[in-house]
């Protein structure tokens, strides 16, 4: 059911071509923060499949347009994504819900977020059902200082919690359903609480 990566680089190059024609190898990695090489197959086989046809205007510049087969393949892409989309937003919130469960049924009282985002946003509606107070929330990567009215705190501060637990709202873009996921940078513990 997931969508492959694969699949995800061609929906986004589709949508760019659909809207903006010019695109080359570099903007392509840029886009998709893949290597030049890897844009350069990708667009290749994008070719091969006839979902998209190459107009060479000059040797630096080359437009692209959707092919029939193209917009046939978008529109596949794009359903595919939102059903999986709604599959992960469902999934996630029974699990989290599941995981502050079974905190609250433990006895747990004050727990932790590591990472704001979406996933989290999703897990607060769990603290909240199950009556866990959000007492810090662990992420280096956000502007705002506060989540769901939690000051956000440093991830190096993740060392010191006293918390007896940790929910890992963290995931893999690329594999959102990886099991017990981490950045490389997050040493586990045995704190953490994982949602998938």
């Amino acid at each position: 059911m997931p969508i492959n990566s694969h699949e995800l680089y061609e929906l986004e190059l589709l949508q760019h071509v659909e809207s903006d024609r010019k695109l080359n190898n570099r903007l392509v990695a840029r886009k998709l923060n893949v290597s030049v090489r890897l844009a350069h197959d990708i667009l290749k086989r994008m070719v091969e499949k006839g979902l998209v046809h190459v107009k060479v205007v000059h040797s630096r510049r080359w437009d692209y347009f959707l092919t029939p087969k193209g917009l046939l393949e978008k529109a596949r892409l794009t359903l595919e994504y939102f059903e999986f989309s709604m599959y992960f937003y469902r999934e996630a919130r029974k699990r989290s819900a599941g995981v502050c469960k079974d905190l609250a049924k433990s006895g747990v009282k004050e727990v932790g977020i590591l990472g704001v985002g979406d996933l989290a946003e999703i897990t607060y509606l769990g603290t909240q059902e199950w009556e866990l107070k959000l007492d810090s929330v662990f992420d280096d990567d956000t502007a705002a200082p506060v989540f769901m009215n939690t000051r956000i705190r440093p991830l190096n501060d993740l060392k010191h919690t006293k918390l007896p637990a940790i929910i890992v709202c963290l995931y893999n873009q690329k594999e959102p359903m990886e099991p017990r996921f981490l950045p490389s940078n997050i040493e586990p513990n045995d704190k953490f609480r994982w949602i998938f």
